[in-house]
C-alpha cells in the first residue's frame, strides 16, 4: 500500500513546484523621456531572469502620475533564440505599503518633520506646566489665611519667595516661547520643502505587475513606456545680432519642468510638439474653412505610439485622454503647426521633480536677415531694428518669449510670434536710439470752422526723421488717418507727403532710406466734416492712472 501510493505523491510533488509562481521585482528607473509641452512619455528598460512556466514581473516605485491606461509592456529573451514568452496580464496600481521607495532626501525631511514636531509638543506642554505653576503662585500669595496675624519677618520672607520664583517661571516661560518659536519656523519650512517636492500630498508610487509564461528558464529584457502628468515644456529663445551686416544667431531653448515625483538624472531626453492626449482611434477631419484673418498690423502683439518589433509578447492598451492634473503649473494656450516635431535633446540632463523650470539647449541655427527699421512715432518716438527671416518654417519654431541682444549689449524681451507670421518672420531687435524722429501738430494749418450746416476740423502734423548712426539704413515709418463708417462723416485726406495708403483701415506707410546724418521731414493732413449738430471726437485720446487725493 504504501509502496502504492509513493508514485502518486511524487507526481503530487513535481505538480506543485511546476505551478510554483517565480516572482522577481525591479525598480525599472528613467531611460528616455520624451516631453511634451503638456505631459510626457517615460521609457524604461531591466533585464530579468525568467523561470521555466509561470513569472510574475514587479516593475516597482512608477510615478505617482503614471497615466495607468497608456502602460505599454514589451518582454524579450536576450539570447539569439530567446522567445517562447507569452503575457498574460498587466496591472497598474498604487503601492501603499512600500514607504521604502520614497527616495532619502524625502525621507530625511519627514523624520526631521516628525522629530520637530514632537520637540514642539514638548516645549509646549512645559510652557502649559510653568503657566500652571503661575497661576498657582498668584491664587496662594495670601499667608496663613484669613484673620491670621502674620510676622513682619515671615511676610519679607514670603514676598521674597513669591517675588523671585514668580520671576524665575515668567523668565522660563519667555525663553520657552523663543524656542518654541524657532521650533515652529523650522517646521514650516521643512513642510514648504516637503510640498515643494509634491511627495506630503501624494507619497505614493505605482507598481506594474506583469504575468507571463516563459516556455524555458532565460534572461529577458522588459521593456516599459508611459504617459505621465505633471510635466511640460516652454520655448524660449536668444536673438543674437552683432550689427544689420551680419546674420542672426537664434539659439533655441526650452524651460523643462518635472513635477512627476521622480527625479530624472543623466536621461536622455527628447522634446515634442505633439498631443498626448490623442488615442488609437483613427483621426477625423474637420471642415476647413477659409476666412480674412485680422492682424494686428502695428508692432502685432507683445499618435499613435511606435509600432514594436514582430515577434516580441506584446501588451498596448488603446490610450484614452490623458488630463493635466497639475494644480501648481499655469498653462497658456499657444499656436504650434500641424505636424508635430521632435527635437532629440544631444546631450542627458538632470532635472529634478521640484516644479522648478530648467534650461534645456535645443539647437541653434544661423540664419539670413534683412534688416530694417520700423517706427510709429503716433505711439513711440524710437524706431525698432526689425529682422526679416525667411524660410524659418523649416526651424521648427514655435511661438514664445525671445531674449534679444545685439551688439554686445541686452537690449530687452520680444517675442516669437509663428501665428502671425506669413513668409517672413519679423523679429524685434528692440529700440534704436541712433534714429531721431518726432512728430508735431502744425498749429499755424490745424483749425475747425463751421461751415452751414457742417463743422470742418482740419489737423496737419509734421513727421521728421534723422538717422544720427554712421551707416545707411532702411526705415518704414507708420501712420494714419482715420476711416469713418457713418455716411454723414466724411474724412478728406489732404497731404500725405506720397506715403502708401490703405484705404480700408486708413493706415500710412512711408518707406524711406537715410545716408549717416541725412533728415527727412513728412506732412500729413487730413479735414472730417460732419453736422453741426453731432458730437465727433477728432483728436484721439489716451487713458492713464495717476494718484488721486
Amino acid at each position: 500500500m504504501t509502496k502504492a501510493l509513493l508514485p502518486v505523491l511524487c507526481a503530487l510533488c513535481i505538480s506543485a513546484t511546476a505551478q510554483k509562481e517565480h516572482r522577481v521585482e525591479f525598480d525599472p528607473g528613467i531611460g528616455i523621456v520624451t516631453v511634451f509641452l503638456n505631459g510626457g512619455e517615460v521609457r524604461a528598460s531591466k533585464e530579468v531572469d525568467l523561470a521555466a512556466g509561470r513569472n510574475t514581473i514587479v516593475a516597482k516605485g512608477l510615478s505617482p502620475h503614471t497615466y495607468a491606461p497608456s502602460v505599454q509592456v514589451t518582454v524579450k529573451g536576450t539570447s539569439a533564440d530567446g522567445q517562447g514568452i507569452e503575457i498574460l496580464s498587466v496591472n497598474s496600481a498604487i503601492n501603499f505599503l512600500d514607504p521604502g521607495s520614497l527616495e532619502p532626501r524625502i525621507t530625511r525631511l519627514q523624520d526631521s518633520l516628525q522629530l520637530l514636531r514632537g520637540e514642539h509638543a514638548e516645549l509646549d506642554d512645559r510652557i502649559a506646566a510653568s503657566n500652571t505653576e503661575k497661576d498657582m503662585l498668584a491664587r496662594n500669595h495670601d499667608i496663613g489665611g484669613s484673620g491670621v496675624v502674620v510676622s513682619a519677618e515671615a511676610l519679607a520672607k514670603a514676598a521674597d519667595f513669591f517675588r523671585e520664583r514668580t520671576l524665575l517661571v515668567n523668565r522660563t516661560i519667555s525663553k520657552l516661547e523663543k524656542e518654541s518659536d524657532a521650533v515652529r519656523q523650522r517646521i514650516v519650512r521643512t513642510d514648504r520643502q516637503l510640498a515643494e517636492l509634491n511627495y506630503r500630498h501624494d507619497p505614493n508610487r505605482k507598481d506594474v505587475t506583469i504575468v507571463l509564461v516563459s516556455e524555458r528558464a532565460q534572461k529577458a529584457r522588459v521593456d516599459l513606456r508611459y504617459l505621465v502628468g505633471n510635466t511640460g515644456w516652454a520655448p524660449i529663445y536668444d536673438l543674437v545680432a552683432k550689427d544689420i551686416t551680419q546674420p542672426i544667431t537664434l539659439r533655441y531653448k526650452a524651460q523643462v519642468y518635472n513635477n512627476t515625483g521622480l527625479d530624472w538624472s543623466n536621461v536622455k531626453m527628447t522634446l515634442s510638439t505633439a498631443d498626448p492626449s490623442l488615442g488609437a482611434s483613427k483621426p477625423e477631419l474637420e471642415k476647413w474653412v477659409l476666412g480674412v484673418q485680422e492682424w494686428h498690423r502695428l508692432f502685432g502683439g507683445n499618435a499613435e505610439a511606435d509600432g514594436l518589433s514582430k515577434g516580441k509578447a506584446q501588451y498596448a492598451p488603446k490610450r484614452d485622454q490623458i488630463v493635466q492634473t497639475d494644480s501648481t503649473q499655469r498653462y497658456r494656450t499657444i499656436t504650434v503647426a500641424e505636424i508635430a516635431a521632435e527635437f532629440p535633446i544631444a546631450r542627458p540632463y538632470d532635472i529634478p521633480s521640484d516644479a522648478k523650470p530648467y534650461l534645456v539647449d535645443i539647437a541653434e541655427h544661423t540664419v539670413p536677415a534683412a534688416y530694417g527699421y520700423i517706427a510709429v512715432p503716433k505711439l513711440d518716438r524710437d524706431a525698432f531694428l526689425v529682422a526679416r527671416v525667411t524660410g524659418w518654417e523649416k526651424l521648427n519654431l514655435v511661438s514664445g518669449k525671445a531674449n534679444v541682444y545685439y551688439g554686445d549689449a541686452y537690449v530687452g524681451e520680444s517675442r516669437i510670434n509663428t501665428a502671425s507670421a506669413e513668409d517672413t518672420l519679423d523679429l524685434s531687435l528692440g529700440r534704436d536710439n541712433n534714429v531721431q524722429m518726432t512728430r508735431k501738430l502744425v498749429e499755424d494749418k490745424t483749425s475747425k470752422k463751421l461751415i452751414g450746416s457742417e463743422r470742418k476740423e482740419t489737423m496737419t502734423f509734421e513727421i521728421t526723421v534723422k538717422n544720427n548712426s554712421t551707416a545707411p539704413l532702411t526705415l518704414s515709418i507708420h501712420d494714419q488717418v482715420p476711416v469713418s463708417t457713418d455716411s454723414e462723416i466724411k474724412v478728406d485726406v489732404l497731404e500725405t507727403s506720397n506715403a502708401v495708403l490703405d484705404e480700408n483701415d486708413g493706415l500710412l506707410t512711408w518707406n524711406v532710406s537715410l545716408q549717416p546724418g541725412e533728415s527727412r521731414a513728412y506732412v500729413l493732413s487730413f479735414a472730417v466734416r460732419y453736422p453741426k449738430n453731432k458730437r465727433v471726437q477728432v483728436q484721439q485720446l489716451r487713458t492713464v492712472a495717476c494718484p488721486t487725493f
